[in-house]
């Protein structure tokens, strides 16, 4: 992720890009998709990329799980933990940290897949890339260091399918930008 010098002492601004209009902006899409791996996996992926390729990911082979066909996927909004009043000095909230995360279901598992998340639990935190069903992949090189909580399945009656509920949350650094890459070959992936 690229770094961004900040300091109480600010000497450039930045360098303003063009609000997109509406027929050159971009949807990143929804959460799709889940790459996972072990927080002391040590991965070789190049460094002149944003985030890993569909290739560099197929090479990592059995050192990631990837859970597919996330539903109801959702970029969760932002948790900012500030100082206000007498804590900063001139009285206004000043945030200091931001939580960030995505959540969704997984509806199409047997018990070998509720086998393998469930052996998941051993990890407390996780390396983590998520892709968008529009082909986003997001992580950049080394993935997000995630909390870890793979919930047993559930099922809430009637009329509805057996579902296992997810959520990763992680810390998102304020001197660090987003890195992201579209390929539709993302997509693709299985374990």
């Amino acid at each position: 992720m690229a770094n961004i010098v900040c300091s109480t002492q600010c000497n450039t601004w930045l360098d303003a890009h063009a609000m997109p209009t509406s027929c050159n902006s971009v949807d990143f899409g929804i959460p799709r998709m889940i790459i996972l791996a072990a927080p002391d996996t040590v991965f070789s992926f190049a460094s002149d990329h944003l985030v890993p390729s569909v290739a560099e990911f197929t090479t990592a082979g059995s050192d990631i799980f990837i859970l597919n066909d996330i539903a109801n996927g959702a970029k969760m909004p932002s948790e900012k933990q500030e100082l206000s009043g007498a804590d900063t000095p001139d009285n206004l909230p000043e945030t200091i940290s931001e939580i960030t995360g995505i959540s969704g279901n997984i509806v199409r598992f047997n018990l070998d897949v509720l086998n393998d998340l469930e052996k998941l639990n051993c990890y407390n935190r996780l390396k983590l890339w998520y892709v968008t069903n529009k082909g986003w992949c997001f992580g950049g090189l080394t993935g997000y260091t995630t909390n870890n909580y793979i919930s047993d399945w559930i099922h809430e009656g009637f009329g509805n399918r057996s579902k296992i509920p997810i959520e990763f949350k992680w810390y998102k650094p304020f001197n660090q930008t987003t890195d992201a890459a579209q390929d539709d070959d993302y997509l693709n992936l299985t374990n």
